[in-house]
């Protein structure tokens, strides 16, 4: 029995570290459409409660106790009720079908299932992992196991019980602190990706991150026949403030940009820094009058904001801003024909929006 219990565990750790590779892989995908990502938590779930049914422990040779409930617990956390309910169908389908139909014990099999998930839904919230809640649940469903056990079983002796019980709180306890390691290492990777996706003065997307998020927000409009725009912002006479206040203080009035362009930034708009005191933001789902407006609005956020220094006096900037959407102008040249309408914008004489022409 030691070496089944093994086994189980060995199951649970491959199942959460590949599944969890797996929606790291498709995270950005996923993250859009949730529904998707709540059903396919739940049949790959279910799935993985069919496996641990098929793997159980066998007590005495002729009764065997399993996992299949931490499978439903599983999938209420990580994909809420959506997730959940349909894990604990495709587990209650799988003990009908492989009694022969309803009886006694497929039908005690499928209370507890759904039992499981009433009780998991009450102690658990989707992403939400406290060891008290956890195994509120965990021995909440215990509970529930030993009670069905009593009903087919009649009566039980007190050494499968005592079994039962301690297999099932072995294997929640165990679940957890695999859970909870696997999201401390995905919240570190997600730290070391931050940084190395921004730039560290002003905290916006660093001029890699922008190449990777042009190609995404292009596939993306691609995929959805959306447009998308960028905007292109170079600071005017940005050099006299260095020659004048240091860079230091160029640094500081770099960084205060930065904060600006992240507050006026709507929740599908990219701002990263390209290099020096010029900016590009990348706009999903927005055609080119939509960019000149955006534009224009962060044009008149610049120059009525009072930028201040490391001496605490202020000063005011400009910015020239260049505009493009594609696919009114195709992708592949939408940067350098936005490129061209900011340094228009400058030679226009600065402090304007120019948009891209095909």
């Amino acid at each position: 029995m030691l070496k089944e219990l093994i086994n189980n565990f060995a199951l649970l750790t491959s199942f959460l570290f590949f599944g969890n590779l797996f929606f790291r892989k498709y995270e950005r995908y996923l993250k859009k459409h949730v529904f998707i990502y709540r059903v396919m938590n739940g049949l790959m779930l279910g799935l993985f409660g069919i496996l641990l049914m098929m793997t159980g422990l066998w007590i005495r040779g002729h009764f065997v106790v399993d996992l299949r409930q931490l499978a439903i617990i599983i999938s209420v956390y990580m994909g809420g009720s959506v997730s959940g309910l349909l894990t604990t169908l495709i587990i209650s389908l799988y003990r009908i079908y492989i009694t022969g139909g309803w009886t006694d014990v497929s039908l005690t099999a499928t209370v507890n299932c759904f039992m499981t998930l009433g009780i998991s839904l009450i102690f658990i919230r989707e992403k939400s992992l406290t060891l008290r809640k956890w195994m509120s649940a965990v021995l909440g469903a215990a509970v529930v196991s030993l009670l069905s056990t009593f009903y087919v079983v009649n009566p039980p002796d007190n050494e499968s019980m005592i079994i039962i019980t301690i297999v099932k709180l072995l294997g929640g306890l165990f679940t957890y602190f695999m859970m909870s390691h696997i999201k401390k290492t995905e919240r570190a990777v997600h730290l070391l990706e931050e940084a190395a996706n921004r730039d560290h003065l002003t905290g916006l997307y660093s001029p890699r991150a922008f190449d990777a998020l042009f190609e995404e927000v292009f596939h993306t409009s691609k995929t959805t026949k959306q447009p998308f725009g960028l905007v292109m912002l170079d600071i005017d006479h940005f050099k006299n403030i260095n020659d004048t206040y240091g860079h230091l203080n160029g640094d500081t009035v770099l960084s205060q940009l930065g904060m600006l362009l992240i507050r006026e930034s709507t929740t599908r708009a990219y701002p990263s820094r390209k290099g020096g005191e010029e900016f590009a933001i990348l706009i999903g789902n927005c055609d080119s009058q939509k960019a000149a407006s955006f534009a224009e609005k962060i044009r008149k956020a610049v120059e009525n904001e009072r930028f201040l220094l490391n001496d605490g006096t202020s000063i005011s900037l400009t910015v020239s801003i260049g505009a493009g959407s594609s696919p009114v102008i195709a992708s592949r040249h939408l940067l350098e024909k936005s490129d061209e309408a900011l340094y228009e914008a400058k030679r226009s004489g600065r402090n304007q929006v120019k948009l891209a022409k095909p």
